[in-house]
């Protein structure tokens, strides 16, 4: 199952000049809390803003060097259907490119204004409906479910 997890603030922004611009430490630590032990997927850009290595998770590179996923699109159809819990993790291409293929997204809304460079991509109602909303002190979490695929 294709999962995307996401933190973007109310103007819809992933990132600005390659990181976050905001330091979200609730956040990080939801991220992972459920990413733990899986397989996560991020452009090759998110891969280089990491700050530091996520151990215990496995993680795909997409970009055109050997080893690593070269074609997005093809991996996303061959593991849509997937028993495997797999975590598209950005950047904004990515997330868009994934958008028609994931199951599931979390969507965690950060408490700030920042006008960045990278944008997560509109949510469409006729294909996902939000099936849950968390508050945490920090942030507020949302989660939705594609709607009969």
């Amino acid at each position: 199952m294709l999962v995307m997890i996401a933190a973007m603030n109310q103007k819809r922004t992933l990132g600005l000049n390659g990181s976050m611009p905001w330091h979200c430490p609730e956040d990080l630590k939801f991220f992972k809390r459920i990413t733990m032990g899986e397989t996560l997927i991020m452009g090759r850009k998110t891969y280089d803003g990491l700050p530091k290595v996520l151990k215990g998770r496995n993680i795909l590179k997409v970009s055109r060097s050997e080893g690593d996923i070269n074609d997005l699109t093809q991996y996303l159809k061959d593991n849509e259907t997937s028993s495997e819990t797999i975590f598209v993790a950005g950047g904004g291409e990515v997330y868009k490119a994934s958008m028609p293929y994931a199951q599931k997204i979390y969507l965690s809304i950060i408490k700030d204004e920042t006008l960045g460079d990278t944008f997560f991509p509109e949510i469409e109602a006729s294909e996902y409906s939000l099936s849950d909303t968390v508050a945490f002190e920090t942030f507020t979490l949302q989660i939705y479910e594609r709607i009969g695929k």
